[in-house]
């Protein structure tokens, strides 16, 4: 027998970026529905379950239609409900965004062609340095492919530091959204879990808690690094060590509105600590 997802009062949506840990608040928004009983939408889901980009973006209001939790979007995606729904921005530093595209479009996603060959690997003997200026360059199409990269709704959607700035401009500051950080995801995943849930609002949030932290809590840290088996390396600031400095100059101009309103160019986040939100 198919249980019936509960009536909520009120929906949440969860937005984040490529490369921000998305396939973790996946797994995370899958056991909160789990355990809570509540339909759950994604790009991730499969059937009637799943986000339809396509035509989201050709007028449909897929959210404000649907009871339920809705995540991880990787990008800003329009809808009535964002007015009353309680709303979570997850978000990485943007320079460390654009470094791991760099490995995942190069040598790790799995996509039309293998990994360091044909145009693949013609972006990794160009280098990082060109790809991530590249990524964020508003005149730059983007490249062939896509290993986590974009998106096929680019046209709608825009550049990594489109992205950003769209998430400041249409979500940040609202008073029924939250920060988190990808940060602090990885550094104490504990505390970024209790911070995430208090926004569901949930009749018994500890149960939850524990129920998600035992799944979760051991696999969400900072490790090595092998791009050849999947693994790259998650600790915060790995752009200092990839990027040349007047890669990181440049990038600092393009992302300067979003990296003071995040906290990432604050002297707390150059020691590796958790990023605040202005």
């Amino acid at each position: 027998m198919v249980r019936k997802s509960k009536k909520l009062d009120k929906k949440v949506i969860v937005f984040t970026t490529h490369k921000a840990g998305s396939m973790v608040l996946h797994r995370v928004l899958r056991d909160i529905c789990e355990k809570n009983n509540v339909a759950y939408y994604s790009p991730n889901q499969s059937g009637a379950h799943k986000m339809p980009f396509d035509r989201i973006f050709n007028g449909e209001d897929f959210i404000a239609a649907r009871n339920g939790y809705f995540g991880p979007l990787r990008f800003f995606v329009p809808s009535a409900a964002l007015a009353s729904a309680n709303i979570i921005v997850h978000l990485r530093d943007p320079r460390d965004v654009l470094t791991s595209m760099f490995f995942s479009y190069c040598f790790m996603h799995p996509g039309e062609i293998e990994a360091n060959t044909g145009y693949r690997k013609e972006v990794a003997e160009a280098g990082i340095d060109k790809f991530v200026l590249d990524m964020s360059d508003e005149n730059f199409s983007r490249y062939t492919g896509d290993y986590g990269t974009g998106s096929p709704y680019s046209r709608y959607i825009g550049n990594v530091q489109d992205r950003y700035i769209t998430y400041l401009r249409e979500i940040i500051g609202k008073p029924n959204a939250v920060v988190i950080s990808y940060e602090e995801m990885v550094l104490d995943f504990r505390s970024w879990l209790r911070k995430f849930l208090a926004v569901f609002e949930l009749p018994d949030t500890d149960e939850t808690y524990r129920f998600v932290e035992s799944r979760h809590a051991e696999t969400v840290k900072p490790a090595g690094e092998d791009i050849w088996s999947h693994k790259r390396k998650v600790t915060p600031g790995d752009y200092k060590e990839k990027l040349k400095p007047e890669t990181i100059s440049e990038l600092n101009v393009r992302f300067s509105e979003v990296l003071d309103a995040l906290g990432y160019s604050s002297p707390q986040h150059a020691t590796n600590q958790i990023p605040s939100v202005k």
